[in-house]
């Protein structure tokens, strides 16, 4: 079987890790990828490394029909038989190539939780039902859907997932960088500087965690985005330059995790089903996190493995950051609990053959 992964940005978030590990696992069951992007970015430079065909077509509204016969042109040269597609937009683009080449079956992943509009709710009840499969990455992502028009009979849930590894080795490296000392608290965040991920609100509430206890802390958040010096700027107004640390974009995220002490996550809306907290879960690390998305899913449903405040209140955040700051016994039973749930819940190898039987 041949599929085209079908992306507007083949950039560096989670739907691109969705992507990526797709193509790398499922050859195991004969299949063939290929991959389609507008613009160009980290993951059209990983799939050009490991030699998947790959084509670069304008996905503008402007340019809708023009794209469609692209695309459907270039699955009856190589002939693909699916197109999964990434996003709303690109469902749409796939479905249009349909009707240049009506064997076509089309699959979309939605990786958001994000309520959308009258125009966009329209085009979902008109588009979906020629869906072959629609896959949502959680339930609340399955109610979006069907919030948003989606036809719900197309829809399936098939979680996120990650390689269950060991227990990565505790390391200081991160630590040394950073010139803390062995008692000072460490947590992370991997989070792009945009509004939705909460950053402002996280500052407010470690502001109000370094009122509330004497132990020394940090929080070390990787990523990159448009509001990196805006952050910056309020983080330092608020006294925090030792207990806030921004990094960057990282690529070292394991190495991270392995000199962190607890993960967070600070978003306010579009969450889904994070591949960062999963990898977290991974590092057995316990997590303090909003309630957006599936974060309550992988936080607390099968055993808990951390705490869950609503989004957009620092003072609770700040609470439950101190709660579990000052409880090694609760942090220990939430990293039990995280690594074994990754292993009977969220193992990549099931995501993957679950897509794989949609594409049938």
């Amino acid at each position: 079987m041949r599929v085209l992964y079908l992306i507007n940005y083949a950039g560096k978030a989670g739907m691109e890790k969705y992507v990526e590990n797709l193509v790398r696992l499922l050859p195991q069951y004969g299949l063939e990828p290929f991959f389609a992007y507008n613009l160009p970015g980290e993951l059209s430079e990983k799939m050009a490394r490991a030699g998947v065909p790959s084509l670069q077509v304008t996905m503008e509204w402007r340019c809708a029909r023009r794209a469609a016969r692209t695309l459907a042109d270039y699955c009856r040269a190589n002939g693909i038989e699916v197109i999964h597609a990434q996003c709303s937009r690109e469902n749409i683009m796939a479905l249009l190539a349909k009707k240049f080449e009506p064997r076509l079956r089309v699959v979309f992943t939605s990786h958001f939780t994000e309520k959308c509009g009258g125009v966009w709710r329209m085009l979902y009840r008109r588009f979906t039902p020629r869906d072959h499969c629609v896959i949502a990455v959680c339930p609340e992502c399955r109610d979006t859907l069907i919030a948003n028009g989606c036809a719900p009979e197309k829809i399936k849930v098939i979680y996120n997932g990650i390689e269950p590894k060991p227990l990565p080795a505790r390391s200081d490296a991160l630590r040394h960088e950073l010139g803390l000392g062995e008692d000072t608290f460490l947590m992370s965040i991997f989070a792009r500087f945009e509004p939705e991920k909460g950053l402002d609100m996280l500052i407010k509430a470690l502001a109000r965690l370094k009122k509330m206890t004497d132990k020394p802390f940090c929080c070390a958040v990787a990523g990159d985005g448009s509001l990196f010096e805006e952050m910056r700027a309020q983080a330092a107004a608020a006294g925090l330059e030792r207990e806030m640390r921004l990094l960057g974009y990282r690529q070292d995220t394991e190495a991270i995790l392995a000199a962190s002490d607890m993960y967070v996550c600070s978003s306010l809306c579009n969450e889904a089903l994070s591949f960062a907290i999963l990898e977290a879960m991974n590092a057995g690390l316990p997590l303090v996190v909003t309630d957006v998305g599936g974060n309550r899913d992988l936080a607390e449903t099968g055993g808990v493995c951390g705490l869950v405040t609503p989004p957009d209140d620092d003072e609770a955040f700040a609470d439950a950051l101190a709660r579990m700051m000052a409880d090694s016994g609760l942090r220990a039973k939430c990293a039990e609990t995280a690594k074994a749930k990754i292993s009977e819940r969220f193992d990549l190898a099931k995501l993957a053959k679950d897509v794989y039987d949609t594409y049938f």
